[in-house]
């Protein structure tokens, strides 16, 4: 059964580290629809080949050991893509199955190695879906085009033809009750959904008159209209109206931080400052422009990280390892309950590469 990429628990993998900053977690992305028997083998030669000290390179060959075992058991039907976080010194392995193609890499890091992950939950947004008409339903969650959960419902509604011996008013009165507890019935179920968005579909008028049956705070989750026979395949519609959506509030989000930060209001903006920021707790969300990356260090002992590098951390005297800071600031984020976005734009890259908003401003 394949995963879904929704349910990697990013911040439970954020707290994963080596106390020693030992490089013993391996971190496994792998292209299995298309897959290059070569890649792993060169990959843990190189890594091998660096590996100096006993104890983590005994560590990478009994982690790779499981690694390969669990490869050889083969993949699941319409599986394209597979991620292992594994270490054989901390008994750790976990594995996601997944039906997205993946770039292959393979890091090993003192922990796992989550900029990827990150980057495909913010990719594939998991929605809700609602297939509807005046009697029967369907509720799908929909991400990266593959539909995980379904749930249909059906209600007798009599049919528009008035019954033989009944007045109109009668006729009209009860099918109204009927559609009416229908619609109630369908609106429960929708409230149910751990979605951020929905989008609903059908013919005629039903899925206009669900949105009188919802909560106000699941009503202002439903992000689009899709008219369409009830059945017809509408993932591909849907998927084209999320980008669309999803494209509307990261320009939002861009010039909400411009207007943030011509004002002096809630925002940060350039790694240093947002490094500072994270550490205090202050970013609400964080903004990455998409494919940044810029080499740091980090201590040790303290795990304090900045850019650029040096051989002993300023505030303890630890010695520091090289590290992706765009990394850190992502496991700092999970850990601090900070959203991430990953943005694709100009403006970011000019403001340095990352900015958040923030919570509150520390006084000056």
């Amino acid at each position: 059964m394949l995963d879904n990429i929704q349910k990697i628990d990013l911040r439970e993998l954020s707290s994963l580290y080596d106390e020693e900053s030992r490089d013993v977690f391996i971190s496994l992305y792998l292209n299995v629809e298309n897959l290059d028997k070569k890649f792993i083998e060169e990959r843990a030669n190189a890594c091998r080949s660096v590996l100096k000290d006993g104890l983590t390179r005994e560590n990478f060959e009994k982690t790779m050991d499981w690694i390969n075992d669990y490869i050889k058991e083969g993949m699941e039907e319409g599986q394209k893509g597979l991620i292992i976080f594994a270490s054989y010194l901390k008994n750790f392995f976990t594995d996601y199955k997944l039906g997205i193609p993946l770039k292959n890499m393979l890091v090993v890091d003192s922990s796992p190695y989550i900029k990827p992950v990150a980057e495909l939950l913010d990719l594939y947004d998991e929605y809700g879906l609602v297939m509807i008409n005046s009697n029967k339903a369907r509720i799908y969650t929909v991400s990266g085009g593959k539909i995980g959960y379904e749930k249909r419902i059906a209600e007798h509604v009599m049919n528009r033809h008035k019954k033989g011996g009944w007045s109109q008013a009668r006729f009209q009165r009860i099918r109204k009750g009927e559609i009416k507890h229908f619609l109630k019935k369908v609106a429960e179920d929708v409230e149910k959904l751990d979605a951020r968005y929905i989008i609903l579909a059908g013919p005629g008028e039903a899925k206009k008159w669900l949105m009188d049956y919802l909560p106000k705070n699941v009503g202002e989750r439903v992000v689009s209209f899709i008219d369409a026979k009830f059945g017809e395949d509408v993932v591909a519609t849907s998927e084209k109206a999320m980008e669309e959506e999803r494209s509307v509030e990261r320009k939002e989000l861009v010039q909400n931080l411009v207007n943030e930060i011509l004002r002096n209001g809630l925002a940060v903006h350039g790694v240093r400052e947002t490094i500072e920021a994270m550490r205090n707790g202050q970013v609400e969300m964080l903004l990455i422009k998409k494919g940044f990356s810029i080499k740091g260090w980090k201590c040790e002992k303290c795990q304090i990280f900045d850019v650029g590098s040096i051989e002993k951390c300023p505030y303890c005297g630890g010695e520091t390892t090289g590290v992706d800071v765009i990394e850190e600031l992502i496991e700092l984020a999970e850990r601090m309950d900070a959203g991430i976005e990953f943005i694709d734009d100009d403006i970011l890259s000019k403001l340095g590469g990352v900015a958040g908003f923030l919570r509150y401003k520390t006084s000056q």
